[in-house]
């Protein structure tokens, strides 16, 4: 039988994913998983769209982006809040964004907070987007003052602004206290062949939350190769500003809220969302489902955390 082929990101907000994947956690529950490196930015979205991954994580606007499709993909299950920001030099404040140039990843949720944020304060058509091929590339941009702000995630915020730099909105301003930023999707083709797997995948995931809740320094310690150059203080900072949360229900709403924003942001009409976009049958049955295997404590892969 061929591997499960997933796909994720690179914040801290896939920590759920990469415990499940790190720790062994989707093999306890007997599946065979294959995650694909991150080669770029973007190439999350690519692999998704292209049939190339079943599942996997990534923005939680991407369901909006694709809503489209044939087979469009669907938010299945939750992996971390929060923790995205518009990140500015030291010192500035939103105005002072008005003629300059800001860092934005394109088809990203970042894009649709910026775009957000600047419609809130009255800043649309007022600055020039520059759009960036890593989270690094932004924090170099920043520094080099190249850019004077731009859209960047968890544990890199944190670094950022113990560095001096300014965070300008956080994404409670325009979404509300609690937000995703990271789901796990499916296409709505497999969720309705194979719940099964889906609800399993979920259920490793929730084991992966269980952990990291008890554990936090022993499941950042597993992951940590993840992200090299990051110190342990710098990790656990993050998960707090960016913690992990595999239930996505009740915050449907704050998804959907950003289906305007999306679709101009892609030239389309606003219209209605389709209906199915957040599906969270296999969610519940994997919570109602008792847990086949014993969490045992994490065994430490790193002495960094």
């Amino acid at each position: 039988m061929s591997p499960l082929l997933l796909t994720h990101g690179g914040a801290l907000s896939n920590l759920p994913l990469f415990l499940a994947l790190d720790a062994g956690l989707f093999a306890a529950r007997g599946l065979m998983v294959e995650a694909a490196p991150l080669e770029r930015f973007g190439a999350t979205a690519d692999r998704l769209r292209e049939g190339r991954a079943a599942m996997g994580t990534t923005g939680f606007t991407q369901v909006l982006a694709d809503a489209d499709g044939a087979d469009p993909l669907v938010v299945v299950a939750g992996s971390g809040l929060r923790g995205m920001a518009l990140v500015g030099r030291a010192g500035a404040d939103i105005a002072s964004l008005a003629g300059g140039t800001v860092g934005v990843f394109a088809d990203d949720p970042m894009q649709v907070l910026l775009a957000d944020v600047l419609a809130c304060h009255g800043l649309e058509g007022q600055v020039t987007f520059r759009f960036l091929e890593s989270l690094r590339a932004g924090a170099e941009a920043l520094a080099a003052g190249e850019i004077a702000a731009f859209t960047t995630v968890e544990p890199w915020i944190g670094r950022l602004r113990h560095g001096g730099a300014t965070v300008l909105a956080d994404g409670a301003d325009v979404w509300g206290a609690d937000y995703p930023d990271t789901v796990l999707v499916a296409r709505r083709s497999f969720v309705e062949s194979d719940p099964d797997t889906v609800t399993t995948m979920i259920g490793a995931m929730l084991d992966a939350q269980w952990h990291i809740e008890r554990d936090p320094a022993g499941a950042l310690a597993t992951v940590a190769h993840r992200f090299p150059g990051f110190s342990a203080e710098e990790l656990r900072a993050g998960l707090r500003a960016q913690p992990s949360c595999v239930d996505i229900r009740g915050l449907e709403p704050v998804i959907l809220g950003r289906w305007a924003t999306v679709r101009r942001l892609q030239g389309r009409p606003a219209s209605s969302p389709p209906p199915g976009l957040v599906d969270p049958r296999c969610l519940v049955a994997a919570m109602d489902r008792e847990s086949p295997v014993t969490r045992p404590a994490l065994e430490r892969k790193s002495d960094v955390l």
